[in-house]
């Protein structure tokens, strides 16, 4: 071998070791990020948050009782209800990652208040994964008499339906000692199954004026009885009761309406027959 191939040989070998080392360098580093756990855990899904909330429904009332249970609050409900609220925001954030350790503060909003104004928030709590959100509400209501707090109008339900990919509600019961309010038990479920049954119509219970749905009795909440077998039945059920109500609105207003737009009511009824007789 002259010189010439010699040299050659040499920055080769030389080219290979320096190579070899830095590969050696990449493997080792990776190796350390697996053996300490250092590289970027698998977010969970949404899905899997869905299926661990369902089935810890009756641990979650339970925890959230016994810490709620444990303070006062003064003032009437006009004033009060905002302290619950914030109570079982708390709650939540440090229950939630006890019982579902993938859950942290980062998949956590209970909204951001400015001095002076309500928070900014769709929802009174959510819970984050990649891009869908799981919308928690919370309510709370006296223990005597029925519960006839606002669980939303019918359109709000389509509408948070598309915002939301599940819906769930802490329903807070409390009692009145003197001038405190003192919290006696707290359920969470999913919202659809805190909605009652309306007596007019074989759908959800809502408040005509309004189309605001209501809450079934404190009896079912203690029994954890549901009207409806699974959301499909009860989006069927709110669709029953929109329906219902639209009817007995244009009935009790009609009389009401000038002439003029009860001609306009007429004209337009009239031309959805008519294209409907002439598509037959």
């Amino acid at each position: 071998m002259n010189a010439g191939e010699q040299g050659l040989v040499g920055r080769a070998d030389k080219y290979r070791r320096r190579w070899s080392g830095r590969l050696g360098s990449l493997f080792l580093a990776v190796g350390v990020l697996v053996f300490t756990g250092s590289l970027p855990a698998e977010e969970i899904s949404a899905a899997t948050v869905i299926q661990k909330l369902d089935s810890l429904t009756t641990n979650l009332s339970a925890e959230l009782t016994a810490r709620l249970s444990t303070n006062a609050v003064r003032g009437s409900y006009t004033v009060a209800w905002r302290q619950f609220e914030e109570m079982s925001i708390a709650a939540l954030r440090e229950i939630l990652p006890q019982y579902i350790p993938e859950l942290s503060a980062k998949h956590f909003d209970g909204g951001e208040a400015d001095v002076g104004r309500e928070k900014n928030r769709l929802a009174d709590f959510t819970i984050t994964c990649g891009t869908n959100q799981i919308e928690v509400s919370i309510k709370s209501a006296r223990n005597s008499g029925q519960p006839e707090n606002d669980l939303g109008t019918f359109r709000d339900y389509e509408r948070r339906k598309k915002l939301f990919v599940a819906a769930y509600t802490v329903f807070v019961r409390y009692e009145s000692t003197g001038e405190s309010l003192h919290v006696e038990r707290v359920f969470f479920d999913r919202s659809w199954r805190f909605v009652g049954r309306s007596t007019l119509v074989d759908g959800v219970k809502y408040r005509k004026k309004d189309g605001n749905m209501r809450p079934k009795s404190w009896r079912m909440f203690d029994s954890g009885a549901a009207f409806w077998e699974n959301e499909t039945a009860f989006e069927a059920a709110v669709k029953r009761s929109e329906v219902f109500r639209a009817n007995e609105l244009v009935k009790e207003y009609l009389s009401d309406l000038s002439e003029e737009d009860q001609r306009l009511l007429h004209d337009r009824l009239h031309e959805k027959f008519e294209a409907v007789e002439q598509g037959r």
